[in-house]
Formats: structure tokens, sequence, C-alpha cells
């Protein structure tokens, strides 16, 4: 084949390249026009489009307006104002700065811009034809920018062929315009889809924007935070565990009123969540950064949605250390009524479960009347909390084991519990009534105190008489080997005892009603699928996990009434009482209100 000729491609061309990392879709349009909008200080922004945006792109600003003299440079390629000098790259305060959008957004589309100036009295138009640029001409407007893109992608129609349904599109636009509204309550968006409203926000205070966001059965279950370091500040909400979602739908993150995606951030959000939601779940948040512009780098893409900060492990540490106190010291017990179920189908539903449940009592919840009986069954319980200090401050990959205050709680009326089908223990509060798994919350408890435990040094450990042996495969031994420091951590020693064996020679003394072999074949199994990409404190984490959970008393046992005490005085000393550390909620919740309205004695 015959070789051609470097060659410098033409103006247009480049256009239409860097198009395709810049304009991606109709709602990539959108946030590059509305970002332009923001930095103009526009109170008013509309945005109008139609048939998702393939046909039509309106956004009109109230803001300060381009002057006519340079309204050509608008679509001129790496033109902007954002910027003066090298210096001012390493220090941006805007949402735009690369100059190139609206000349990709011009090389792809049929485009105008109108704009006027508190100066001028007149207004100024120009287009911009697939990257063919007119003259700017006289034009009536009112004060600030109007951008308008028609036929997007019609001389690219492989691009445009990829686009999905006018609905989809619609929805990537309304998704992307709430995004970008998050930040700026003082600022009136709205949004009109073949002239129909689809978007309307009135200027408002933060919290009042920030919950446009997310659900209407979301915002009960809400929790501000607001933390300040040094020049370093972090607001905003999150939500309680049982609003964690399968994926990242309800998590915003902003750093200095740009959105952004940043995984050390998400990171620290899931780890203060650690032990409150179940695994492979991501709690609803919405967290806005602030830091001065010199120590984060936002020239990472050309989307400008990718950062770099100079001190990654400190914004981790400050975003998991604020998430986690106001977790701790909330209270965290959800109500009995689940989410998502239609008013009259919860009632009814509850009505029955609750009318069966009450015809297994005796009478009430006082001590005087008495419980249902219970027969003795000892079983583990560990002793008081030990006092310990405050280990060192996080890694930025991994959340550390640390001391805290133990979670608010209901506070519990004097009367005894019930414990229902030897599974549940049923108690009264101010409030009403808590329904509690026995097995989830003395797995909490079992977790604390080890944890606890560990951090004054390796777990006590008792070594036995005749090592207990385990058939390994070679990928077992692998992992053991791997694994033998935490293990050691925790008081289980292991090593190799022939061609495809172990021995088990230690094992932790708080253990000792579990059989070794049973325990440690279930942890190299697990360990084959779960463990081994682990870093070392998240594998020490799953392991006391396993053992609590081991450890703890199980669904089905019966307690005697000392029991039940016991496992209720400790409940409110240990931390994250209300999940276990799978996530598993502990306690539910029921109010008196929440009763009245089930058996109608109010008039809802």
């Amino acid at each position: 084949m015959k070789s051609r000729p470097i060659q410098q491609l033409s103006p247009s061309l480049v256009n239409r390249i860097a198009a395709g990392e810049v304009i991606e879709r109709p709602a990539s349009v959108v946030k590059e026009l509305v970002e332009n909008a923001l930095d103009a200080g526009a109170l008013n922004i509309v945005v109008e489009i139609e048939d998702g945006g393939r046909e039509l792109i309106r956004v009109i600003d109230d803001g300060g307006g381009i002057p006519a003299a340079q309204l050509p440079l608008a679509f001129a390629e790496h033109a902007t104002s954002k910027l003066d000098c090298d210096e001012d790259l390493f220090r941006i305060s805007t949402m735009g700065f690369r100059g190139e959008a609206l000349a990709s957004i011009g090389s792809v589309s049929q485009a105008r811009i109108i704009s006027r100036t508190a100066e001028s009295d007149a207004g100024y138009e120009i287009l911009n034809r697939g990257g063919a640029i007119s003259i700017p001409q006289a034009s009536a407007a009112n004060i600030g920018t109007t951008v308008e893109v028609r036929n997007l992608f019609f001389n690219t129609p492989a691009r445009r062929k990829f686009l999905k349904g006018s609905s989809t599109e619609s929805g990537h636009i309304s998704e992307m315009l709430l995004r970008l509204a998050l930040p700026y309550p003082q600022v009136r968006f709205t949004l009109s889809n073949n002239g129909k409203s689809v978007i309307e926000l009135a200027s408002s205070c933060e919290e009042e924007r920030w919950l446009a966001a997310w659900p209407r059965e979301f915002h009960e279950h809400r929790m501000m935070i607001e933390s300040r370091e040094a020049e370093v500040s972090l607001r905003g909400l999150i939500g309680a565990p049982e609003l964690a979602r399968p994926t990242g739908r309800y998590q915003y993150l902003y750093l200095n009123g740009r959105h952004i995606k940043d995984r050390f951030i998400l990171h620290a959000a899931r780890e203060a969540y650690r032990g409150l939601t179940e695994p492979g779940r991501f709690p609803a948040a919405i967290l806005l950064l602030d830091l001065p512009p010199q120590d984060v780098d936002v020239n990472v893409h050309p989307t400008k949605v990718e950062v770099r900060f100079r001190d990654s492990a400190r914004i981790h540490n400050l975003v998991m250390a604020v998430l986690r106190r106001k977790l701790l010291g909330s209270d965290l017990t959800p109500h009995a009524i689940a989410f998502g179920s239609s008013e009259d189908g919860v009632r009814q539903d509850m009505r029955t479960r609750l009318a069966g449940f009450f015809k297994q009592l005796p009478g009430s919840f006082s001590q005087e009347d008495g419980v249902l009986p219970a027969a003795p069954q000892p079983f583990f319980l560990p002793p008081a909390p030990l006092q310990m200090a405050i280990v060192p401050a996080p890694t930025p990959v991994v959340a550390p084991m640390v001391d805290s205050q133990p979670e608010s709680l209901p506070p519990l009326r004097g009367s005894a519990a019930i414990q229902l089908h030897n599974s549940y223990l049923v108690v009264e509060t101010i409030e009403g009534m808590i329904i509690i798994d026995q097995h989830a919350l003395h797995e909490r408890i079992m977790y604390e105190d080890l944890r606890k435990r560990l951090l004054r040094g390796p777990l006590e450990s008792q070594r036995l008489l005749l090592p207990a042996i385990v058939t390994a495969s070679p990928r077992q031994l692998s992992l053991l080997g791997q694994i033998q420091p935490v293990l050691q951590r925790l008081g289980i020693e292991i090593g190799e005892f022939g061609p495809g064996t172990i021995a088990v020679q230690s094992f932790p003394s708080f253990l000792e009603r579990l059989d070794p072999v049973e325990f440690v074949r279930e942890l190299l199994e697990r360990g084959e699928q779960e463990l081994l990409d682990l870093h070392e404190e998240e594998l020490l984490h799953e392991l006391l996990d396993m053992m609590a959970c081991k450890a703890a008393v199980k669904a089905g046992d019966p307690l005697s009434q000392g029991e039940i005490e016991a496992l209720l005085a400790r409940r409110d000393l240990v931390d994250r009482a209300s999940n276990c550390p799978h996530g598993r909620p502990t306690t539910l919740r029921l109010t008196l209100k929440e009763l009245a309205k089930q058996f109608k004695r109010t008039g809802f």
C-alpha cells in the first residue's frame, strides 16, 4: 500500500475530532452551554429541547453577555475568557477553561449565538454552519446570551446514528441539568422538551435544592453534614443506611461547584457505611467539597469530570471521618414499614401481622404481667467494652478500626422484653416498640468487642492438644500464605502438614465451641472467591465478620430472661448497633402513631 504524506489537518476536521471527545450526546451540549452560563453569572437559565436534543437545543441565560467584537472568537478553537497565562491553568476556578466546547459544537451542528451586554443598546448574533462562521449581525436581544444548536451531528451521520431514542436522550439531559443545578440554589433552572415543562427549579436554599435530586421517600431519612478543616470544607446530605441502592443513582459529588467522579471519595463514603449497608449497595449521598483551586488539577480529561487531588489521602480521610461521625451519632433504626409499598397494602399487611402477634402475647409488655417462657440456654456474651485509645488516622485505601461514641438509639422502657419464636425480641420504648433480631444484634456486639480487643494486640488463642487436620487445594494453600499475618493477629495458627493438607495448631479462645476444621475449611472456601484481592485491613474486617457471625447466638436459640437483659444492655454500649456487620438491620421501630394508624385509631 502506498504511504500517504504527512499533512496538517484542517481546522474543521480538528474540531470534529475534538467534538468526539467533548460532545458525546445532546446532554454533553447542554452541559457545556449551561456551564458557560454559570460562568457568566446567570441567575436564570432556560433550556429548551426538541426531539431529545437532536433537532434543537436552546440555552437562554441572563448573564453578562458577550461583546459584539468578541463574538467571532466564541466559535474559534482554543479561545476562552477564562485563562490569561500558563499559571492560570493551575488555579482554575471556573466551570469552563479549555476553549474548545463551542468550536466543537459548531463543527457538528448548525449553531447560533445571540448575545447582548449591559453596556450595549442592541444585541448581536453569529452563525456557525458546520464550521463555517458568519460575520456578527445586529439583532434584538435581552441582556445575556442565547445559544441555539440545531441538527446535531448532521455532518457526522455515523455519530448521529448511534444516538438513542428521543425519550432516552431527553432523560440524559434532564439528569445532566439536575446534576448541574444542585450546587447553585440561587440560580433558577427550567427545562422544556417539545414545549412541555420537564424541570422547574426556583431559586431556593441549599437543602431544598439538594433534595430535588432524591425521591420524596428519602426526605425524612436524610442527615445534614458540614465540616471545615483549615481551607477545606465538606457539606451536603447523606441518607440513612436503608436508602442504599444497588447502583450509585443517588450519589452526587461536587468539587468547587463542579460535578466530578472520584473513586477515592466514593470509596471513603462506602467505608463510612461499612457494616451499616449490605455489600454491593451504594449509600445515598450529596457531597460538596470546596478547597483551593491550586490543590486540584481539573485538566485531566476533556469532559472535566475527572480530577486529580494534590493530597488525595487527606480528602479521603476527611470524607470518611465526617460521614462516619454523623452516622455513629444518629439513630439509624429503620421503621417497620418498608419503602416502596402502597399505603393501603402496607396498612392491611401490618394490621394482619400485628393482630397475629398480639394474640400470642399474654397481655402487655409490662414486667408485672410476665413474659413468654424461654428455656434457659446459656450462650456467650462478651464482657463490657474495653477503653482503648484512638488509632492513627486512616489510609486513603481502607477504613481503619477506630473507637467512637456509640450510636444514638431509641431509649428502652423498664419493661421486660419478650422473645418471639426464639429469634426476635420485642421491647417497649418511649415512642412505641422495637423488634430486634437477636442474632444480628449479638453479631454486632461480638464484632465490636473483637475489634476493640484487636486494638490492644493479637487475640487470645488456645493451643490445641492435637492439631486439627484440614485438606486444602493448591489455590487454598496459596491463599493461606497470603493471609497468614492476619490469621496470626486473630489467634489462628495454621501451617502446612503434608501434601494437600494443613494443620490448625492454635485457635481463638472465644471460639472454643466451634469446630476448628469446619471453620478453617469454610474460611478457605470463601477465600477462593472473595478474599484474594482484599487489602490487609479489608481482609481483617471480613474475617472479624465471619468470626462474629459464627460465635453469635443463632435464630431459634431460646434465651433466658437474664440473657435477654444482658444482650439489650450491651446494645446501648456498642457502635453501629442498628446494623449487623454485614449491613442487615438489627432493629425495626414501630411508633405509637404508626400503630394507631394501622388500627385506624386516627383520622390519617
